[in-house]
């Protein structure tokens, strides 16, 4: 089966990074899309993953239901980075560590070093799964930066990564991240019976998002 093919069949898995929305640097929206635009992810794709995922926008697959196809794309824009850093007032740019586990340290390592060219100097910290995962729990004081990480949902549905990622305190939501229109356009989506309104619930839900930008988002690998 050629790249071709496999790329026909995504996965079900969205891998991104998780910044942390509740304190210095990425409490200020600009510094995240800056973050977002630092990443050149069809090189990374390219070089690291053999040219086998597809650059994501957002968090949900593109087969997903409710999946908005009109979100604007995160290309890769250093020098629109570097612009958005000056801006939040990081001229001399700033210091963060970027977590992950050893399986993904070579990726990580290629985020960090082009997080670093416009400013965001990323240090990578490997840590075993449950030290990670305890130092992210999201009940939990959130004191890291970022955190390389993933969410799977097989059943193409929103309400299984979504919700849990992005709605206030929800079950894996990380960052912190909160925002009451989003949680009212969940809410509705979660009581609505009409599957076209439920869908829109979430495509206005995911425009929401990509102006708040409180995920860097990567890519979906193939099954």
């Amino acid at each position: 089966m050629c790249i071709r093919d496999r790329l026909k069949t995504l996965g079900t898995r969205s891998f991104f990074i998780i910044l942390n929305n509740t304190k210095a640097p990425f409490n200020d929206v600009r510094v995240r899309k800056a973050a977002n635009l630092a990443v050149n992810k069809k090189l990374i794709i390219t070089k690291l993953i053999n040219g086998l995922a597809v650059p994501q926008n957002g968090i949900l697959s593109p087969q997903s239901f409710g999946f908005n196809k009109k979100l604007p794309e995160l290309s890769y824009d250093p020098d629109q980075a570097r612009k958005l850093m000056s801006q939040a007032g990081y001229q001399n740019g700033l210091d963060v560590v970027l977590d992950s586990e050893a399986p993904f340290k070579d990726i990580a390592t290629a985020i960090a070093s082009q997080l670093t060219k416009v400013g965001i100097r990323a240090k990578v910290q490997i840590w075993e799964r449950n030290t990670i995962r305890s130092h992210w729990d999201p009940k939990k004081d959130k004191n890291r930066d970022m955190y390389y990480s993933s969410w799977g949902s097989g059943a193409l549905d929103p309400a299984g990564i979504f919700v849990p990622n992005l709605m206030t305190n929800a079950r894996g939501n990380r960052s912190g991240y909160s925002n009451s229109k989003v949680d009212q356009h969940l809410k509705k989506a979660d009581a609505e019976p009409n599957q076209d309104q439920r869908a829109e619930h979430f495509r206005m839900a995911q425009e929401i998002v990509a102006q708040d930008l409180p995920l860097l988002f990567l890519w979906l690998p193939p099954v």
